[in-house]
């Protein structure tokens, strides 16, 4: 005769209870996978039917956008018209534009009150303008084109650097790193003498530690500030004989630097996105791969323009030939993952990236519906 042993009523419970919250543990695990793989972007809704074509933001609801609609049927040149923004509270209202003339191609800022608009005018001439809420004031220095610029701190106006090249009234052309302290613009030059230096991206760490990078002479061109003074790195050449460097960005002391590479004297030259990753003596050189390559240089070129660092990922904006459909590359620590743009239609483009405080990533960019350009801008929220 078999005896069954059943369980007593307190051991029935102790094992219910041990079951019930192994099963919350396990629930929360799987909803924590699926809400991390369910993590898209998130549209910014425009505040015209032109889009955005920059878009640099402060925090989750406030920052400082432009549109921008092509007035030209054709480009002989291209002729547009911008609008300013700034995005308070989520809520838009129109900025009015820097003086006639002045450039809105490099926008910058800490605060829907301090905004900063750079670059070249559409009658060639450079400026500096700073918008503290009621008026723009000039805060040109002459002879400096700016191609890039950022405010450091969400909560330091006092902050900002801005680089590009410098016109000498001899006419070389060096490159050039200015520093805004709040009250006046410190200037430096850099670049090796008589070559044409572009400086066309920084990223600040800290006031101790500011990274730029261009091209110059022929190759690519990085430097380093370590708060005395600044000091060029040198880089690898690539396999190409023209290559630039576009953007930069430091993931927990290594430095992350991506461009276009490409040998001008070469019909099957195709442009490649490379990246190089380093401590500032070594460096590794990578290569965003062409997603389903047709041999055509000009249905294969790809360029990286931006770098940014999200979740302690590497993330690289992408142009490339609106066919390929492809405008985000992520480092999965061995190789390049290419991924389509938050853009609003095929073939979309990512010409900025912006991590906020938050943990954000901030994209913008452009697409083409109808063959014109159209901006758009998303976030990317932080893994919980």
């Amino acid at each position: 005769m078999r005896i069954e042993q059943r369980p007593t009523n307190r051991l029935r419970a102790a094992l219910y209870g041990a079951a019930a919250l192994l099963l919350a543990l396990l629930a929360g695990l799987t909803g924590a996978a699926q809400g991390h793989a369910a993590a898209q972007w998130q549209a910014v809704p425009p505040p015209a039917p032109a889009g955005l074509s920059a878009y640099v933001p402060f925090d989750a609801t406030s920052a400082v956008a432009r549109s921008t609609v092509q007035t030209s049927t054709t480009c002989l040149p291209c002729e547009y018209e911008h609008t300013l923004w700034t995005r308070q509270a989520g809520a838009w209202r129109s900025l009015p534009l820097p003086p006639a003339g002045a450039s809105t191609d490099v926008l910058t800022g800490t605060a829907p009150n301090d905004v900063w608009a750079l670059g070249r005018g559409e009658w060639g001439d450079f400026g500096q303008y700073h918008w503290d809420g009621s008026r723009w004031t000039d805060r040109t220095l002459p002879n400096f084109e700016v191609l890039a610029a950022r405010a450091v701190s969400p909560v330091s106006r006092t902050d900002v650097w801005a680089v590009g090249n410098y016109r000498e009234s001899d006419g070389d052309v060096p490159g050039a790193v200015a520093h805004w302290n709040g009250s006046a613009w410190t200037l430096t030059k850099l670049g090796a003498p008589d070559a044409w230096t572009n400086i066309k991206a920084v990223h600040v760490v800290s006031a101790h530690d500011v990274w730029v990078v261009g091209s110059g002479g022929g190759r690519l061109y990085a430097a380093h500030y370590d708060g005395a003074s600044w000091q060029e790195v040198a880089l690898p050449r690539l396999s190409g004989l023209s290559a630039t460097a576009n953007a930069v960005t430091v993931r927990d002391g290594e430095v992350w630097i991506g461009g276009t590479d490409r040998n001008i004297y070469t019909d099957s030259g195709t442009p490649r996105a490379f990246v190089l990753h380093g401590n500032g003596t070594d460096w590794q050189t990578t290569y965003v791969p062409v997603p389903a390559p047709t041999g055509d240089a000009s249905e294969d070129r790809m360029s990286v323009q931006a770098l940014a660092v999200h979740d302690g990922t590497v993330w690289a904006g992408l142009y490339a030939d609106r066919t390929k459909d492809r405008g985000l590359a992520r480092w999965n620590g061995s190789t390049w993952e290419t991924a389509a743009a938050p853009g609003a239609t095929p073939g979309s483009e990512v010409t900025a990236l912006y991590p906020t405080a938050d943990g954000t990533l901030w994209a913008n960019g452009l697409h083409y519906p109808n063959a014109y350009l159209k901006g758009y801008a998303a976030s990317l929220a932080p893994s919980a």
